[in-house]
């Protein structure tokens, strides 16, 4: 097997909650401004396009790659800048779980250069902090995120 050129975070995590409510989470631009981002469009449908803004921070805008309602989100991923550069793709998948839901977070093509190692790093910790305020939105309605995170 040739050795693949790019790397891919994968995060999971459980969530007591439905998936029903946990796609909606990460699927309606009024619950991701809830745990994610400040300002969020996003057209739920295959070849949508969607815009997610962070106040004093980028807007990632791009494509929606993958639309299952209730299943599974995919969209692609470009950093400000950086559109000719690198075109990454970020899917979340819910899975029903006893007692709630497996959140998968997925993002894959990040270039195995050493150009793009910090940039895979800040993902895996950016991810990371979101995915677990994601869980504490959904099962417990509190926002985790302060101005004094970054």
């Amino acid at each position: 097997m040739a050795p693949t050129k790019t790397r891919t975070i994968r995060l999971r995590a459980f969530v007591p909650a439905s998936p029903e409510k946990v796609f909606k989470a990460i699927s309606e631009p009024d619950l991701l401004s809830r745990w994610l981002l400040d300002r969020a469009n996003l057209v739920p449908r295959k070849g949508g396009q969607y815009a997610f803004t962070w106040d004093g921070g980028p807007t990632h805008e791009g494509t929606v790659l993958e639309f299952i309602p209730g299943k599974r989100l995919a969209i692609s991923w470009q950093w400000p800048g950086m559109e000719k550069l690198l075109v990454t793709k970020l899917g979340f998948s819910v899975q029903p779980k006893k007692g709630g839901t497996i959140v998968t977070l997925t993002h894959s093509g990040f270039p195995k250069q050493e150009r793009w190692v910090e940039l895979y790093g800040g993902a895996i910790h950016g991810w990371t902090y979101f995915l677990m305020n994601l869980k504490s939105f959904v099962s417990q309605g509190h926002d985790l995120r302060s101005s004094y995170d970054w």
